[in-house]
């Protein structure tokens, strides 16, 4: 691909994301901000898998748009704060398929590989996730990554049923109780990572 291509490209690929980003944050603003979380802890954890340029902008792009399905989710689902029902959690359960269905029709390059991470982010390492049940190495490496991700900034986040936990906390329990779910290399990737961002993050002395 030559410079200009590349550069039509990129441009494609900037308004297409402001635009889902805009329609996301319009929807549910927290969802926006726990993506664009997601995503950055999400490149970094790429890179420390040593994923290379094309990789890391499947991982990157799959990790902000992961719940981009939700728009499709009705409100009193979507923002209940109390315990859904076996039904209202099916339909909350399909906003992988949702979300995948928008990022393959996505004029994006890779938009068919970004599609399956996305649909593939809630599957468990023990083969009991969704949507397809899929186990261990058969679910993509981008989607167990943002598994882990995803829940891990969940629990570090304040929300109405529930007050945040630490980092450190929060990936004890992802590695103890919760270890079923998760990959443990990606778990000690991940803890890795979270390491050295708070590490760069303090204040020199």
């Amino acid at each position: 691909m030559d410079i200009t291509a590349a550069n039509q490209t990129l441009r494609i690929l900037c308004k297409a994301g402001e635009a889902l980003q805009a329609a996301l944050k319009h929807r549910d603003e927290y969802t926006q901000t726990h993506c664009e979380r997601v995503s950055s802890i999400a490149t970094q954890t790429g890179k420390y898998f040593g994923f290379d340029n094309e990789l890391l902008y499947q991982l990157e792009t799959a990790a902000l748009f992961h719940d981009i399905g939700k728009i499709g989710i009705p409100d009193d689902i979507l923002f209940n704060p109390g315990k859904l029902t076996n039904e209202q959690y099916q339909q909350m359960k399909s906003h992988a398929v949702i979300g995948a269905s928008i990022a393959e029709k996505l004029d994006i390059p890779s938009a068919d590989k970004i599609a399956k991470i996305i649909l593939h982010h809630h599957e468990h390492y023990d083969g009991s996730g969704y949507p397809h049940g899929l186990k261990g190495e058969y679910i993509p490496l981008s989607s167990r990554i943002i598994s882990v991700i995803d829940v891990l900034d969940a629990l570090c986040s304040n929300r109405v049923y529930r007050r945040a936990i630490s980092y450190e906390e929060a990936l004890s329990i992802m590695a103890g109780e919760m270890s079923n779910q998760f990959d443990p290399l990606v778990i000690n990737a991940v803890s890795n990572v979270v390491k050295n961002i708070k590490k760069n993050n303090m204040p020199s002395s």
